[in-house]
């Protein structure tokens, strides 16, 4: 068994156009998420705020798009690790007809509420106002990791930006794009695969990262982030 992140997944197709450009230097998005992470715990922020200052003024925007987010009764699940098994047999493809592969985990993280108690997806960053793979990714995982139907999730991403004014986007999912989405990384980690193989010419066999500890994925439900005890949040 083996663990795909979404970085993992990153370096597969860091050639690929399907991503736009990035706003502003990673680090900058990993201290906005640390900052608002440490908020909504109710953690000290200061020291943040005074090496950045314009972090200030996103959080003013992140809590005029989405306030309820920030009151103090209101609970969700702040960068959860979400996990679900990549089934080739989803897709009609079987030992049979196929070389064997190693058992592919798709682990994401996320931020999750509940809404009308249906788990919703919360994204904060300085981004643009579009669906990217990585949101796609997270949804396909979401659904098949809490087993909804893929038309009952959705995702709100609250788009900052350097210079212009943020933005506020919910995301509707579906079968279909829920199905084009294991496809695609199906196809992806597959097209890796066999490259990984001609690149080796046959002299080492690849070695997928391994799973640094063992995952039951049948104990991996609900009850494990008793989602029955979180206030709704609503949008």
């Amino acid at each position: 068994m083996y663990l795909l992140t979404l970085s993992d997944l990153n370096q597969t197709i860091h050639t690929s156009p399907v991503q736009e450009p990035p706003l502003v230097p990673s680090y900058l998005q990993e201290r906005l998420q640390l900052l608002v992470k440490q908020i909504l715990m109710g953690l000290p922020v200061e020291p943040i705020l005074n090496s950045h200052p314009q972090f200030q003024q996103w959080v003013f925007q992140l809590k005029e798009l989405s306030p309820s987010l920030f009151l103090p009764q209101r609970k969700l699940f702040v960068d959860i690790p979400l996990q679900t098994k990549l089934d080739r047999t989803k897709r009609g493809v079987t030992e049979e007809n196929s070389s064997p592969s190693p058992l592919k985990v798709i682990q994401v993280r996320t931020n999750v509420g509940l809404v009308k108690g249906t788990p919703r997806l919360f994204e904060w960053a300085i981004r643009h106002p579009v669906l990217t793979w990585q949101d796609r990714v997270k949804l396909w995982v979401a659904a098949e990791f809490f087993e909804i139907e893929p038309h009952k999730l959705q995702l709100i991403i609250l788009a900052l930006h350097p210079t212009q004014q943020a933005e506020k986007v919910l995301f509707a999912w579906d079968s279909k794009q829920h199905r084009h989405t294991q496809n695609w990384l199906l196809t992806t980690i597959e097209r890796e695969r066999k490259q990984t193989v001609i690149k080796l010419n046959g002299h080492l066999t690849p070695q997928p990262k391994e799973v640094a500890t063992a995952i039951n994925l049948d104990e991996v439900n609900l009850d494990e982030i008793n989602l029955d005890e979180v206030n709704e949040v609503s949008i």
